[in-house]
């Protein structure tokens, strides 16, 4: 559920702008900030991530999964590949082209730094780096199914070789 006090839309057109979207208490505390987050989304572009928007929220809700919310919602807003959401107790990923499972892997440093510049830059690194983004599933699903085939095939052999009640 997005919170009362997110406006979806503003904070669409801040990334939309410049792939940044600063609370305004974050962003008088931290002048440099939305700057130093513009250079890591540029970066992201320019490298194999693709484009981010990254937003950070000067409170975070009640509940935290509401941060989850925020970021599909304006991921669904945006022409955005990637939206993260940072605020200061928790934050959240989502992606069109990222798998969750690469997401959920590399979000953990980046929520564990205070370091919201850094944090940003660990998750586009953690992610291009991640060899779950670079697994091609489709092929491990198909290796696994003729396995289970197999297992099925050496199990049925056997228990036709094996006598009843002995």
């Amino acid at each position: 559920m997005i919170p009362e006090n997110v406006e979806i839309d503003a904070l669409a057109r801040d990334l939309e702008d410049d792939a940044v979207a600063m609370g305004p208490e974050t962003g008088a505390l931290y002048p440099t900030l939305e700057e130093e987050l513009i250079r890591v989304t540029d970066d992201a572009i320019d490298g194999d991530f693709g484009s981010l928007g990254y937003v950070v929220l000067d409170t975070t809700p009640a509940m935290t999964a509401d941060l989850r919310d925020i970021a599909q919602e304006l991921l669904n807003e945006t022409s955005l590949d990637t939206v993260a959401v940072r605020a200061p107790g928790s934050g959240a990923v989502v992606s069109d082209i990222h798998s969750r499972a690469a997401l959920e892997s590399a979000q953990h440093e980046m929520l564990g730094t205070t370091d919201y510049v850094e944090g940003a830059s660990l998750l586009i690194r953690n992610v291009t780096e991640s060899g779950v983004s670079a697994m091609d599933w489709g092929q491990v699903t198909i290796w696994l199914a003729l396995l289970l085939i197999a297992v099925l095939v050496v199990g049925a052999i056997f228990t036709r070789r094996r006598p009843f009640g002995g």
